[in-house]
């Protein structure tokens, strides 16, 4: 297929490794973190992967040394449940989406509200930052995906996508391109450079769409139990996993940072692990609660869950090694926060 001519880049020695790793996981989190009183519904890394954050029920955003799980600041501006939280790409500003239907822009350092937008209908329930950290992006249960310009004094979007038919759950951003994820069971993909939009029918509603870290592929998740790995430019299904339990609620599923695998949370207090070429399932954690998101680290075989019970923890293959860490310029900022 060409699908795996293009993923010749995984090479035999690197998936012989990848598969070791995989058989060595842990079958114990490294890190457990409890401060949320009530589900977690967002937990993502920064672009680093040395900090991360959760977005809960209770209001509150929080930012974590995923590795100590030290707490290192609370968020709290929100009037009602977080849906989503997202850092951008400097690792300064911090974008939330939430169900008082609002999405707000943050200052990491101070923990102050830079922006409060405001328009959208209902809940938000998905929030990210284009490349460049310039233009925050929020879809909701109004069917609508909202582009705020962050440079611009106005409050009104440059541009609302409308073109989903039900409830947005999930919004993804690489370069120029959008992907969309409805509960009307498409994935749509907006080339704003080119003005183009394709649509994929799923079947099922989609509660969940990333990109992977190739950017060529789209992982979705739908309601018919099964993650589908669909080519971004020709629709082309490449691929489905399935094993787990997916009908009722919204949950999430990424690639590992070189997309050797695929890994979803489930029904069933567990979480999924795919070998991304022959949808063999690789390994399977079992979680203390059911947990309905999920992130990776951008370098590690780390990850990171988030529970209903407001709890997070983080999962590591046995043999990872940190990477070697490259010098950092002084005028690059990382987290405006000392380290614990």
């Amino acid at each position: 297929k060409q699908w795996y001519q293009r993923r010749v880049a995984i090479t035999a020695g690197e998936y012989k490794s990848y598969l070791s790793s995989m058989a060595a996981l842990k079958r114990q989190p490294i890190t457990t973190m409890k401060e949320h009183r009530g589900p977690v519904y967002q937990v993502r890394y920064n672009s680093t992967g040395e900090y991360c954050l959760s977005a809960g029920d209770d209001k509150s955003i929080i930012l974590w040394n995923p590795l100590s799980g030290i707490k290192l600041k609370a968020y709290t501006a929100h009037g009602q449940a977080v849906r989503d939280v997202v850092a951008s790409h400097d690792n300064c500003f911090l974008g939330s989406a939430s169900a008082d239907r609002t999405s707000f822009y943050w200052d990491v350092a101070t923990g102050q509200v830079l922006r409060r937008y405001r328009g959208h209908d209902s809940s938000v329930n998905c929030v990210q930052f284009n490349a460049t950290s310039t233009v925050l992006i929020s879809g909701g249960n109004d069917s609508r995906v909202r582009i705020m310009d962050l440079k611009s004094r106005s409050y009104e979007p440059v541009q609302v996508l409308d073109d989903a038919k039900d409830t947005i759950t999930s919004v993804d951003v690489s370069m120029d391109e959008i992907v969309v994820g409805s509960v009307d069971g498409r994935v749509r993909l907006y080339d704003l450079r080119m003005g183009k939009l394709h649509e994929d029918f799923l079947g099922s509603p989609v509660t969940s769409v990333r990109f992977s870290s190739d950017k060529q592929s789209v992982v979705a998740s739908t309601t018919d139990s099964t993650v589908r790995l669909v080519d971004k430019t020709t629709g082309q299904l490449l691929n489905d996993y399935t094993g787990h339990t997916h009908t009722k609620l919204q949950l999430q599923s990424v690639t590992w940072h070189d997309d050797s695998a695929v890994i979803s949370s489930c029904e069933q207090s567990r979480v999924l692990v795919w070998d991304l070429i022959s949808a063999a399932v690789r390994d399977t954690l079992p979680c203390r609660s059911f947990v309905q998101a999920v992130s990776v680290h951008p370098s590690r075989y780390h990850l990171l869950t988030g529970m209903l019970d407001g709890g997070m923890q983080v999962w590591a293959a046995a043999d990872d090694k940190e990477p070697e860490k490259k010098p950092v310029e002084k005028s690059m900022s990382y987290w405006a926060l000392p380290p614990r």
